[in-house]
């Protein structure tokens, strides 16, 4: 049995729920992008106020993503959104900007789309859509099922050229060509179980952290070339993670509100008590020692010392939140079920400058 992924509490938030898996579905290597079939998102009035799952400053604008193919660009702060040229109606899980110009957006049917203009308009870079199996092929023992259809969850890019996708059932893709091609490092990891993976984080871009369902937690101090699996203090689903505020330190959180902190990079790992049990999904450094995290039922915690200790508070529709991040102007920018939110957050509470 297992715990509720993240691309299923972004799309229904709602409490955890356990699935029964019968086999791990393989990661297809090829990138089926020609099969396919482009459709094109439909501009809606209401996008703003529609599920939305990830957001990411760009510069001076902020770039949401969320359901049906929604991805929607602010050039003031957020209080106005115009939504992109978006070649799909599926889900999208993340989205990550290299630059003010370079970005990339994962969701289901193995989606990986890109942008080259700051998120105005975007094009299909891979895909491993879900097809209908042939009842009458021969079944292929050594390639197991397929993972053709599952969504991709989270990424994150170094530069213009080298980026990192994670996603459910173990899947692990890897670029260093800008995505022109994107090759599988699965098996870089010791994930035999297949569980999915839900957050890639990282500070410096050389201590990273890959967090995901049942405990899953991988390590990589060589810039992601390799990864070594750490012992986990839980054995439920991280949602999200964070580096920092100094490069040995980092936060795990996820289901039932459970948060974890290391200044080892991960050697040790103590757990954060606090008052919420709500799911944790999303987080933000804020100055030199503040720290947000965000997650189901309106939930914000924020830290200023670091994330040694938390402070709950919720929003007065309880909605979920599933991504945050902070405006050029200083106002925290939340998103989830009810679309945008904005909210001013007390610079002396978080220790913002």
């Amino acid at each position: 049995m297992r715990i509720k992924s993240l691309h299923q509490f972004k799309k229904l938030l709602v409490t955890s729920l356990c699935l029964s898996l019968v086999a791990v579905p393989t990661l297809s290597s090829a990138n089926n992008k020609d099969k396919y079939e482009p459709r094109y998102s439909v501009m809606s009035r209401k996008a703003a106020e529609a599920l939305l799952t990830d957001i990411q400053k760009v510069g001076e604008k902020l770039v949401a993503v969320g359901e049906r193919g929604h991805i929607l660009v602010s050039q003031d702060q957020g209080q106005s959104w115009k939504q992109a040229k978006v070649p799909t109606i599926e889900l999208m899980t993340a989205v990550y900007f290299a630059n003010d110009q370079y970005g990339w957006a994962v969701g289901h049917e193995g989606l990986i789309l890109h942008s080259k203009d700051g998120g105005s308009n975007w094009e299909v870079q891979y895909a491993d859509p879900y097809e209908e199996e042939d009842p009458d092929a021969e079944y292929d023992y050594d390639a197991g099922p397929s993972r053709a259809g599952q969504p991709l969850l989270d990424v994150w890019f170094r530069n213009e050229k080298e980026g990192f996708v994670v996603g459910a059932y173990g899947g692990f893709l890897h670029t260093d060509d800008g995505g022109l091609t994107w090759e599988d490092w699965s098996e870089r990891l010791d994930n035999i179980d297949g569980w999915h993976l839900n957050s890639i984080a990282t500070r410096n871009g050389q201590f990273m952290i890959i967090a995901g369902e049942m405990g899953t937690l991988f390590r990589s101090t060589d810039a992601g070339k390799t990864w070594e699996t750490l012992a986990s203090p839980y054995e439920g689903s991280f949602f999200g993670a964070l580096i920092g505020p100094s490069d040995n330190e980092a936060l795990i959180f996820g289901l039932q509100g459970h948060i974890f902190k290391t200044e080892d990079q991960g050697d040790t790992w103590r757990e954060i008590f606090t008052t919420n049990t709500g799911g944790l999904m999303s987080g933000t450094m804020l100055g030199e020692k503040g720290v947000i995290l965000v997650g189901n039922g309106g939930v914000i915690m924020h830290s200023k010392d670091g994330g040694n200790s938390f402070v709950k508070q919720t929003t007065k529709d309880r909605q979920s939140i599933v991504g945050i991040t902070k405006s050029s102007n200083n106002k925290l920018i939340m998103v989830g079920k009810a679309g945008v939110t904005i909210a001013s957050p007390n610079p002396s509470v978080l220790g913002i400058k």
